[in-house]
């Protein structure tokens, strides 16, 4: 596989491929960004840089918020959190900056959270002795809608995926991203592990309680690293009726190859482990076996310009599942989220297709 890296403009940070339109997609003003790479030049500034710009959008949404201009707040604050957000993006520099602006991210999407069209609502879901944490949003004038499970990746965040959300609920669907083992709100207590896909699991157990959706007519959604275990779930709990990873990660046997970046946030996920302990953690992560059980439509969504997933992977997802069906964007990145025009409307019918009545 061909590694592609563009840089800041000192050529000292290894920003991927797929991180400018992830950016841009998730909310990220496009002059806030170019001005960003313009002070960025190494990884220490990385998190203040990003901190100061997120300080703007959080204030402006505080006097909208005194204001009592509720729809420009929600929609700073949300800004404030994504950039909070990506401020703790593969920061490991200093971990006291980093949980500063992790906090600030979270408590900015929590102001935002009452005030964004629809509203997202915020929900704790008991699992493993504690809660995990997420946003319940439902769509405007649909009665009982079908919900999708957004399962985050290795270093996305349920404050990331408003834009989205926002296109499923367009859609009439309603959606629940939510925070997993090792990620955000909950890794002080629960670490990354192999079995994460039982978290998915308890999203639907509480998805039953709620009669503002319809629990018949669950999608799962694995984004990134989410779309190993969104299969997972799927395989084991037949009330999931479709299920998409964008793209698919059949195991982390690359560990020793996969770059030094993705290595330190999977120690990171698995509790600030030792690389060896890493590596050993990440060989019982694999789908091997697991698929010849995932009976419900499975789609897998494959960028072919993707610099950490080989197309093999997909293919041999594909090749385990009963009922899947490939798709490679010849011209897609790592998420295919640069040609999102085509990958999201795809993925978001397909979903509202297999869920329909």
């Amino acid at each position: 596989m061909t590694q592609e890296i563009v840089d800041t403009t000192t050529a000292k940070i290894p920003l991927r491929t797929h991180w400018v339109p992830r950016f841009l997609t998730s909310g990220v003003e496009d002059w806030d960004l170019r001005d960003l790479w313009t002070r960025i030049d190494t990884w220490d500034s990385w998190c203040p840089e990003w901190a100061a710009k997120a300080e703007i959008h959080e204030q402006l949404g505080e006097k909208a918020l005194d204001e009592g201009r509720l729809v420009t707040a929600g929609q700073a604050l949300g800004r404030a959190a994504v950039y909070y957000h990506f401020a703790g993006f593969k920061f490991y520099n200093d971990m006291t900056q980093k949980w500063q602006v992790d906090r600030k991210a979270w408590e900015c999407y929590r102001k935002a959270a009452p005030h964004l069209q629809p509203p997202a609502e915020r929900v704790s879901i008991p699992f493993d002795g504690t809660q995990l944490v997420g946003y319940l949003r439902v769509p405007p004038g649909v009665s009982r809608p079908p919900c999708i499970i957004n399962i985050a990746g290795m270093d996305s965040r349920k404050e990331e995926f408003q834009t989205l959300e926002n296109e499923f609920l367009a859609r009439g669907m309603a959606t629940l991203s939510y925070d997993g083992p090792g990620q955000g709100e909950v890794w002080e207590k629960l670490k990354l592990r192999s079995d994460n896909e039982r978290a998915a699991i308890a999203v639907l157990d509480y998805l039953e309680s709620r009669q503002e959706v319809d629990a018949s007519r669950i999608g799962m959604y694995g984004w990134a690293f989410g779309g190993h275990f969104a299969p997972r779930a799927a395989a084991i709990d037949k009330r999931v009726r479709a299920c998409v990873s964008m793209p698919v990660r059949y195991d982390l046997a690359d560990w020793d190859t996969m770059g030094e970046a993705n290595r330190i946030t999977y120690r990171f996920l698995f509790g600030e482990v030792s690389n060896d302990e890493g590596k050993e953690l990440a060989s019982q992560f694999t789908l091997e076996g697991v698929l010849s059980g995932l009976t419900c439509p499975y789609l897998i969504i494959h960028g072919a310009k993707g610099d950490s997933v080989e197309e093999g992977e997909a293919r041999k997802a594909a090749n385990d599942a009963e009922n899947a069906k490939l798709v490679v964007f010849e011209e897609g990145d790592h998420l295919s989220i640069n040609i999102r025009y085509k990958s999201w409307p795809l993925m978001m019918d397909w979903f509202a297709e297999q869920l329909s009545g």
